[in-house]
């Protein structure tokens, strides 16, 4: 197999200005056009046949639950097991399907995702109540996905080669087998995107579980991918509950590679469960489990930025970030100033619908976390220094929870050890910027950190200690950028390599050396 030499490298994609007028019109045009469609019919569909089902769930609109955006037909473990064995059938195909045509199929996707994000736009806002600038990025980051493993998998299936005279060596790369992709809700475009595309362009066939709480939106980038070309029976889509169908094809003796993104507690079953198994090979599992993310302010450090980055890193997307920030470490000199404008800051956002651009804070994605997170609130309401209150008129409509600051001198409690995954982050004062560090590294997980500081020492000792996957310096701690900075963390935050980053198409596949001798004496005829 040979490649074309490409003079073009890799762009991230552009995003849009929705302070223009013509962004703005395009986009309620595009909620227009996607509430006609309501309510959609989701369907499992195995090697490009939709199946029946008798489970019907709909799918409402987190800011409005008199809103019914569709009806998802969940699948069942029949659908499950019909659904790895056309993946198992069609696996020596895929396999050896040229990478140049896999790798065009997933450029074509990109450009399809382009040309549909205002249609996107719409059905993500309405879906999971994300806001409509926190969702350009995250298409942009699902095309960005596309395009940049599409260029990765050129260096994969290039074979390398060491050859010395009269020896021939070759290090080469093969898929491993059948994929189950398990996505969250929370970038219901951007993660089950890239967590599918790449496996998909090594040569891996596909069985997608959507979240059940953005299974419309999954639905529609799974046809996206088979309209780009992906053939039916590389690609399944099998919406349900994820103890049900997800877990039988997590212990399918046919599934080869896990890719999942979600708890803690799910991540560490499922690599309990695959190392358990007796197979032929050894099943492996991709997670990426959640953060309890921190961010230091030294006594240096510009407090103007400080504060904006801790606004939109703690109460973007209502927190529901894993990269969000849950944790503000201050030095005793700044506390009290800080402090004060955070709180400010806070009481400066506007709560509503987040198909408005101007909305900050929209609502939690579901029943069951606006109870959870009330809840919290109620528990720790003694260490409350502010919250947002959200209008009456706003809050019945759907699962609205107030953003809330809390303030703690243990940071061995729930407020400084426990994800929540929601607008709450806790401030704790330190003496010294040692503490600090120690503090933030003193937690299960390792994803996501910041500092603000504008000295020099600090910043160094910063780089050398800080326990994160992804470490930002006088900059907020989301929003991470394909290639740029690739994304993932260890300790319980996770178990393999960088989304977006040079190694993440490599866990879909296995390394193979070959060395031939061509010292040979003579060759025995062909018969």
């Amino acid at each position: 197999m040979s490649f074309q030499q490409n003079s073009n490298h890799f762009q991230n994609e552009i995003l849009r200005d929705f302070s223009k007028e013509e962004e703005r019109k395009r986009l309620d045009s595009g909620f227009g056009s996607i509430r006609k469609e309501f309510p959609i019919q989701v369907y499992p569909v195995i090697s490009g046949k939709k199946e029946k089902t008798s489970i019907i769930v709909p799918s409402v609109n987190p800011a409005n639950t008199k809103e019914k955006i569709a009806d998802i037909h969940y699948g069942t473990v029949k659908q499950a097991e019909e659904a790895v064995l056309k993946s198992v059938e069609f696996f020596e195909t895929w396999k050896h399907t040229d990478p140049n045509v896999r790798i065009e199929i997933l450029k074509k996707a990109a450009e399809l995702l382009r040309a549909q994000k205002t249609e996107l736009t719409a059905l993500i806002s309405l879906e999971v109540g994300k806001g409509v600038k926190d969702i350009d990025a995250e298409i942009a980051e699902a095309i960005d996905f596309c395009e940049f493993y599409a260029e990765e998998a050129k260096n994969i299936f290039t074979p390398r080669k060491r050859d010395l005279l009269g020896e021939e060596n070759t290090y080469s790369y093969i898929p491993r087998g059948v994929t189950l992709v398990v996505a969250p809700w929370n970038f219901p475009l951007a993660i089950l995107c890239g967590m599918t595309v790449a496996p998909l362009v090594t040569g891996n066939p596909v069985i997608m579980k959507p979240a059940e709480q953005s299974s419309t939106i999954a639905f529609k980038l799974f046809n996206i991918l088979l309209e780009a070309g992906f053939p039916t029976s590389s690609l399944h889509f099998l919406p349900g509950k994820g103890e049900e169908v997800g877990a039988y094809l997590v212990k399918h003796p046919e599934v080869h590679t896990i890719n999942f993104t979600g708890s803690r507690a799910v991540g560490l079953w499922m690599l309990k469960e695959a190392s358990s198994q007796n197979l032929k090979f050894v099943k492996r599992v991709v997670a990426e489990m959640g953060g309890k993310n921190a961010l230091i302010v030294d006594e240096d450090a510009d407090l103007d930025e400080a504060v904006t980055a801790s606004v939109q890193s703690a109460f973007g997307f209502q927190g529901q970030k894993c990269s969000a920030l849950s944790r503000i470490i201050l030095l005793d000199s700044k506390y009290e100033t800080f402090k004060n404008r955070f709180v400010e800051a806070l009481q400066s956002l506007r709560a509503g619908l987040p198909e408005d651009p101007s909305v900050k804070i929209g609502p939690v994605i579901d029943s069951e976390s606006h109870s959870r997170l009330n809840q919290l609130a109620t528990e720790f309401s003694s260490k409350i220094v502010s919250k947002l209150e959200i209008e009456d008129q706003v809050k019945p409509q759907g699962y609205f929870v107030e953003p809330v600051i809390f303030e703690s001198n243990d940071p061995s409690s729930p407020l400084g050890q426990t994800e929540f995954f929601g607008p709450y982050v806790t401030l704790f004062r330190v003496k010294n910027f040692q503490e600090a560090i120690e503090i933030a590294n003193n937690v299960d997980y390792a994803l996501t950190g910041g500092v603000f500081s504008r000295n020099p020492k600090n910043i160094a000792y910063a780089k050398e200690k800080f326990e994160v996957g992804n470490l930002y310096i006088n900059r907020g701690i989301t929003g991470a950028v394909v290639d740029r900075q690739p994304f993932g963390g260890y300790k319980l935050s996770g178990v393999g390599a960088k989304a977006g980053g040079p190694d993440y198409l490599k866990q879909f596949v296995e390394p193979i050396s070959i060395t031939e001798n061509t010292m040979r004496r003579g060759f025995i005829p062909e018969t």
